[in-house]
């Protein structure tokens, strides 16, 4: 074999400079090297020709040798087009680029059969980016615990926008789009279509997003579908036939006199849920009748604070306000006996109601004092609770004293660790009916718990505990400083909603619906329209259809 030259490094000189290199020039088109074979040797001998003549030493190398420098070549040359493609400077660059990954084979007849060829073509486009970061918070605040003082939570975001487009054989293609920022969920389509040839009897299949136009204007063809559709033929008759799920539906607008008029329906089970919430059962049993003479409300009720508390799900920490707080939510607290009502239907303390546990004449208006479950109680042990209610990790059944009735978490009583309150612009509350509304619906695991005052004819009522009027945040035990232990106190206030969803309870035998399911208002409905109505020409149906579809002879 040819035994090549070491080339030979620059030599820097510190007056000239390089004042040795290389140029390299590429040979003349006359000059022709190729590769013979010597079957007598078993060797490839590599000459370098002009027109009949050989210009330089022969280069003998064996069939091991040739294969490798054969599929180095290969190799370097197939890297050097993709190179020269992403970078876009040679002519047919352009087209390349949309070829960088490679065409497979699949050496199989039966896969030939089906798919008609045996390649395999894949073409995506887009991009992907993504950003990773940790977000540290730390607050000097002395509201706070010293736990809640830092929050370090990660910051995760990505952006996908990928378009693909496969073919398999001649037969099969895929095409599908996604893009993480789409406006439109429909926007994200995948759709697979299996085309055999034209004498076949199954002309078409279809697998994804497809659709179904028809050709006649008194049926209308869907779009934005989902599903599987197939073509046949026999002989001149044609079958379409389609099974999907609709992603789409279609709208009749009519505009009069520079507005809209829209049509649309409601059911009775189409309520706004998890966003508006009684504060109490007392303002529950008055609603009908302090609506009675509507538009005048009758009623002396004036809400004048509130504070709301929710789960903490995104770590949110305000920088100008104490918004986080350890906090016991109890469902009966501040609820008294109400007329026409039993008790299981207005607390759910059970399965036996202790006779001791109201402490005010029935009707009373919604207040701490109402029961023992009052806060006020905790310190001295009169009431149902015990202190060790006012440290989150204590809190368990346990921190109940009531005879002969149990109470679980989650149905009587929930308890949440950094706790959010919602600023005031995240809620809205009618002073005079008692109801909440959310801005934004609560999951179904999430924890709602209000502390709100309100007056009736100058008297003064408080449900739950103020975050600046109830206990510290976090209190100092100990004389001496090696004997100082630091303590978290959480707030007690009313649950309008847990984190369990159950709607009735069994108690021997017999199926009762809990009072706080009642709490959540299902009576206010969210409209198509976003809110834009007008009195005029406004018109509101409510039909009611008899639920014995059979008529009966006797």
């Amino acid at each position: 074999a040819q035994v090549n030259p070491e080339e030979q490094e620059p030599v820097t000189d510190t007056i000239k400079g390089y004042n040795t290199g290389k140029i390299e020039i590429k040979n003349p088109p006359s000059v022709v090297s190729s590769y013979t074979y010597d079957p007598v040797t078993d060797r490839y001998i590599l000459n370098t020709k002009v027109a009949e003549f050989i210009v330089s030493y022969p280069t003998i190398l064996t069939p091991k040798e040739y294969e490798a420098l054969v599929l180095k070549e290969a190799m370097r040359k197939y890297f050097q087009d993709k190179a020269n493609a992403i970078d876009g400077k040679k002519p047919g660059s352009e087209e390349a680029k949309n070829d960088l990954l490679p065409r497979y084979y699949v050496n199989n007849s039966f896969f030939e059969t089906v798919f008609g060829s045996n390649t395999i073509d894949v073409k995506p486009t887009g991009s992907a980016e993504m950003d990773l970061g940790v977000r540290y918070t730390k607050q000097d605040n002395p509201a706070f615990s010293p736990r809640n003082r830092a929050v370090t939570t990660f910051d995760f975001d990505q952006r996908i926008s990928l378009s693909l487009l496969g073919k398999v054989g001649t037969r099969l293609t895929v095409n599908a789009n996604y893009d993480t920022e789409s406006t439109f969920a429909f926007q994200n389509l995948i759709k697979l279509e299996y085309t055999p040839t034209e004498d076949d009897i199954l002309q078409k299949i279809e697998v994804g997003n497809v659709s179904m136009p028809l050709n006649s204007s008194l049926i209308r063809g869907a779009q934005s579908l989902f599903g599987v559709k197939t073509q046949l033929q026999f002989g001149k008759t044609t079958v379409t036939a389609i099974f999907s799920e609709q992603k789409s539906q279609t709208k009749s607008v009519t505009a009069q006199g520079g507005g809209t008029i829209q049509d649309f329906d409601l059911f009775a089970l189409d309520y706004d849920a998890d966003r508006h919430f009684f504060l109490s059962q007392y303002f529950r049993n008055l609603y009908d009748a302090s609506l009675r003479k509507y538009p005048v409300i009758d009623s002396r009720v004036q809400i004048t604070r509130m504070e709301v508390w929710v789960t903490n799900r995104q770590n949110r920490v305000s920088t100008t306000d104490n918004n986080l707080r350890n906090i016991v939510a109890l469902q009966d607290l501040g609820e008294a006996q109400l007329s026409g009502l039993e008790d299981y239907q207005v607390v759910n303390l059970g399965p036996a109601i202790p006779s001791d546990f109201f402490t005010r004449p029935s009707n009373s208006p919604v207040d701490n004092k109402n029961n023992k479950f009052d806060p006020a109680l905790i310190q001295d042990g009169s009431g149902f609770l015990n202190s060790s209610i006012r440290q989150i990790e204590t809190t368990s059944n346990a921190s109940f004293n009531i005879p002969g009735a149990t109470v679980s978490e989650g149905i009587d009583y929930a308890k949440l660790e950094n706790a959010r309150k919602l600023s005031p612009n995240e809620y809205t509350f009618h002073p005079q009916l008692g109801y909440i509304s959310l801005q934004q619906r609560l999951a179904n695991d999430e924890v709602l718990a209000v502390a709100y005052q309100y007056t009736i004819g100058g008297e003064v009522f408080q449900v739950g505990e103020f975050a600046n009027g109830g206990p510290e945040s976090t209190t100092v035990t100990g004389d001496q400083p090696e004997n100082q232990v630091i303590e978290t106190n959480s707030l007690v206030l009313k649950m309008l909603k847990s984190s369990l969803t159950t709607v009735q309870n069994t108690v021997g035998g017999i199926t009762r619906t809990r009072p706080i399911w009642n709490l959540m208002m299902k009576n206010i409905y969210q409209v198509a329209t976003g809110g834009q109505l007008e009195q005029e020409d406004f018109r509101f149906n409510i039909l009611y259809s008899d639920p014995s579809p059979l008529n009966y002879i006797t």
